[in-house]
């Protein structure tokens, strides 16, 4: 007498069998879908985000899309495996993190979404700053011109020390990341709040120090500054740390 048990196994064994059979080729590829997030300068969603370019490669394939008025995007029977996805609207920037792609087919779309931060293009006129040698604390009075709107939170800026007068983004001593709260008018006198972390900044003091700064798309790291994320360079001024 054959045992219950040994019926399920068996029953079970032929199911599986017939379900790889049927469903493998199809499980092979599937589609990847999404929505690409774009927004301005101001940290505001975008009423229309066509033209996002999108490329989708591996070590063997490459594939092109872009995205509708509405963000979204569809790449059509893909195969399986890793991929990696590429950003380009001009003027924008895709977040720092990474964007590779983990792709298992399917009846199902892989779901991904994506982000892109416009680049800041209005103008930044140093005026004076106040440093606080105690609290290793910067105030950075500054003018701000061509604003687009007013920030949603905030302007993330980096600013950048050295000992000679060209000082720039690629040339500097130290660097510290700042931020300046939603500023109410245009070209108002606003104020660059910046904690001095980057020890090299303590090489400076002695001297007078030149400073310029510039301000960043978000969606970057807060620890490290990308030139391709970086807006218009200020002014340059000096000043001594006592």
């Amino acid at each position: 007498m054959i045992k219950a048990t040994t019926i399920w196994n068996i029953l079970l064994l032929c199911w599986l069998t017939a379900a790889c059979e049927k469903a493998d080729p199809d499980l092979l590829s599937g589609d990847i879908a999404g929505m690409v997030k774009v927004y301005d300068e101001n940290n505001y969603l975008l009423e229309d985000m066509t033209g996002v370019q999108l490329s989708l490669t591996d070590e063997t394939f490459t594939a092109q899309t872009s995205t509708d008025p509405s963000g979204k995007f569809l790449f059509e029977d893909v195969d399986y495996g890793n991929y990696q996805i590429d950003l380009e609207m001009a003027g924008y920037i895709k977040t720092y993190r990474d964007y590779t792609l983990h792709h298992l087919g399917g009846y199902s779309p892989t779901m991904v979404e994506y982000r892109l931060y416009e680049v800041p293009k209005f103008e930044t006129r140093i005026d004076s700053i106040r440093y606080n040698g105690k609290y290793g604390r910067s105030d950075i009075y500054v003018n701000l011109k061509e604003l687009s709107g007013i920030p949603k939170i905030a302007y993330i800026f980096w600013c950048f020390f050295s000992n000679t007068p060209d000082v720039s983004n690629e040339q500097f001593v130290a660097k510290n990341s700042g931020w300046m709260w939603s500023p109410e008018l245009d070209g108002l006198l606003t104020e660059i709040s910046v904690d001095i972390w980057d020890m090299r900044f303590d090489q400076l003091v002695s001297d007078t120090i030149y400073l310029c700064v510039y301000p960043q798309a978000w969606g970057q790291g807060y620890y490290d500054s990308y030139p391709e994320s970086l807006g218009k360079a200020s002014n340059v001024i000096s000043f001594v740390a006592e």
